[in-house]
C-alpha cells in the first residue's frame, strides 16, 4: 500500500488484526508500519482505547460504515471505517482512514462556546437586542425587545422593524440604514419611537451596526434598543416645568414689585388703610409664588423619587386651621369639625393637600367655601366643597393629571400651574389615602380624601411633657 498524506490508513481481518498500515502521522505517534502490520487491535493499545474501538471496528465488520473521534496520546482522530466486500457482495475485511482532527475539534468547540455566550448574552440582555435582515425583516430577538414592544417573540418575527416604527420616524430611520448599506458610515445610534403591540408609543435609543461577509457583503444588522420613555417624559416634564415657571411666575411677582415700588413711592402720602391694602395684596402674591414653588419642587422629587413620608399622628382640624390662619383666609371659609380628627400622616404633606385644595376652590370655584372634617370608623374624612361652576365633564378624566387646567380656567383670569391637584393625588396615595372629585347638586365642586385614623394625641403641657 503506498503512502497517503493522511495521519493512517488501514485494513484489518475479522480478528481485528491489522493487514496493512501507512500513513503520515505513525511516527509522531510512536506508532509504525512494523509495529502494527500482523498485529490486532488487542495486542497494540490500551485497554480504554481498545473498549473504545472495538464495537465501530465489529461494526464496519458487519457492513456498515461509521465514523467516530478517538482520543489517544493526548490527541483526538477522526475514525472513519468502510467494510470492504469481494466480488459476491461478502464482507471479507474493513478498511480505516484516521486524521488528527484536535485542532479543529477545538476550534470548532471554540466557536460553540463563543455562540453560546453570544446567546447568553444576546436572549439575558437587560436591553432589547434584535438581528434584523438587509430588507428589515427581524431574524432574531431576545425578551427585552419583546417586553419594550409588547409583542411575543414570535410576533415580532413576523414583522420588519418597518412595521413597528413610529410613522413620523419612519423616513430617518431607513435614511440611516441606507447610509450604513452604501458605506458612508459605520454604525448609527438614534432616538426613536415604537408603535407597541397594545398602540401606545414608547421611546428608544437605537444602535445599529452591519455585519459584512469576508468579501465585504452586507449580510446582516445588529440592533440594540434601549428604552428610553421614562427619560423622555422627565425631558417633557421638565420643559413643562420651565414654561409653567415661566409663564406663572410673571404675574404674581409683578403684583410684588408693583405694590413695593408704590409703597417705597408713596408711603407718606397713602393713608393707613391704603398700605395695610397694599402690604396684604403683596403678601398674597408672595404666597401665590412660594405655593408654585413648593408645588414645583415636590413635583421634582415625586418624579425622583426622593420624597420621603414620615407619618405621624397629626390633628387634621388643627392643621386646616393653621393653612387657613396662614393664608388668611379665616373669615372667608367655614370650617367644619367633628369629633377627633386624629390622623396618620405626614404633617408637611397635609399642609400641602389641605392649601392646595383650598386655593383650588378659591381659584376655580366661588364663596362659600366649606372645609368639612368629620371622624369615620377607621378614617378621618375631609371634603373642600365650593358654590362655583364645577368641572366640565369632559375635563373630568385629567382633573388629576399633572399641567393639566381645563379650557375654562386656561381662559378665565386666574393663573395656575396645573400641578395642585396632581400633587393632592400623588401625596394621598404616598399617605395611605386617596382623593376623589364630586360634583354638587346644587352647583359647585367637592374634593374629599381620606386618611388613615391614629390613636388620639394625648394632651400636652408647656413644657411638652405628656399630661398624665
Amino acid at each position: 500500500m503506498r503512502a497517503f498524506d493522511l495521519d493512517a490508513i488501514f485494513t484489518f481481518d475479522r480478528s481485528l488484526r491489522y493487514l496493512s498500515v501507512n500513513g503520515s502521522g505513525l511516527a509522531a505517534l510512536g506508532l509504525s508500519r512494523e509495529a502494527l502490520e500482523g498485529k490486532t487491535l488487542f495486542d497494540v493499545f490500551p485497554a480504554e482505547t481498545v473498549t473504545m474501538a472495538e464495537p465501530w471496528f465489529r461494526d464496519a465488520l458487519a457492513g456498515r460504515s461509521n465514523t467516530i473521534d478517538v482520543p489517544f496520546a493526548g490527541r483526538i482522530f477522526s475514525q472513519h471505517l468502510t467494510p470492504i466486500r469481494d466480488e459476491s457482495g461478502q464482507v471479507v475485511a474493513a478498511m480505516g482512514v484516521v486524521e488528527d482532527v484536535t485542532e479543529a475539534r477545538a476550534t470548532a468547540q471554540a466557536r460553540r462556546e463563543s455562540e453560546e455566550r453570544f446567546r447568553l448574552s444576546f436572549d439575558h440582555a437587560p436591553i432589547g437586542k434584535a438581528l434584523v435582515e438587509l430588507d428589515g425583516r427581524l431574524r432574531q430577538v431576545n425578551k427585552a425587545f419583546a417586553n419594550l414592544t409588547r409583542y411575543s417573540e414570535q410576533e415580532l418575527l413576523a414583522r420588519s422593524f418597518q412595521d413597528i416604527t413610529h410613522p413620523d420616524d419612519f423616513d430617518t430611520h431607513v435614511d440611516y440604514s441606507s447610509r450604513l448599506l452604501a458605506g458612508e458610515i459605520d454604525a448609527y445610534d438614534l432616538e426613536k419611537r415604537y408603535i407597541t403591540g397594545s398602540g401606545s408609543t414608547v421611546w428608544a435609543q437605537l444602535s445599529v451596526t452591519l455585519v459584512r461577509d469576508p468579501d465585504g457583503a452586507p449580510q446582516y444588522f445588529i440592533a440594540q434598543i434601549q428604552d428610553i420613555t421614562d427619560r423622555k417624559v422627565r425631558e417633557a416634564s421638565l420643559r413643562d416645568m420651565v414654561a409653567m415657571l415661566s409663564h406663572d411666575l410673571r404675574a404674581p411677582m409683578s403684583v410684588v414689585t408693583g405694590y413695593v415700588e408704590m409703597l417705597l413711592d408713596s408711603w407718606d402720602s397713602l393713608r393707613a388703610d391704603e398700605r395695610r391694602s397694599f402690604l396684604q395684596k403683596t403678601k398674597a402674591a408672595a404666597h401665590s409664588v412660594q405655593a408654585l414653588l413648593e408645588n414645583t419642587l415636590t413635583v421634582s422629587e415625586l418624579d425622583d423619587s426622593g420624597l420621603v413620608v414620615y407619618p405621624a399622628p397629626v390633628s387634621v382640624s388643627e392643621v386646616a386651621g393653621e393653612v387657613l390662619d396662614n393664608l388668611g383666609l379665616t373669615s372667608s371659609i367655614t370650617l367644619r369639625a367633628t369629633g377627633d380628627t386624629t390622623a396618620l400622616v405626614d404633617r408637611g404633606h397635609l399642609t400641602q393637600i389641605v392649601t392646595n385644595l383650598v386655593t383650588n376652590a378659591l381659584k376655580y370655584g366661588a364663596e362659600p367655601v366649606v372645609v368639612n372634617i368629620r371622624t369615620d370608623t377607621d378614617s378621618v374624612a375631609v371634603e373642600v366643597a365650593d358654590a362655583g361652576p364645577g368641572v366640565p365633564p369632559e375635563f373630568e378624566p385629567h382633573l388629576f393629571d399633572r399641567f393639566t387646567r381645563s379650557e375654562a380656567s386656561r381662559s378665565g383670569r386666574e393663573r395656575g400651574s396645573g400641578l395642585g391637584l396632581y400633587i393632592v393625588r400623588r401625596l394621598l396615595l404616598l399617605n395611605g389615602g386617596d382623593v376623589r372629585y364630586t360634583p354638587q347638586p346644587d352647583g359647585g365642586a367637592m374634593f374629599a380624601f381620606h386618611l388613615p385614623r391614629a390613636a388620639p394625641r394625648a394632651p400636652t403641657s408647656r413644657r411638652g411633657q405628656s399630661v398624665q
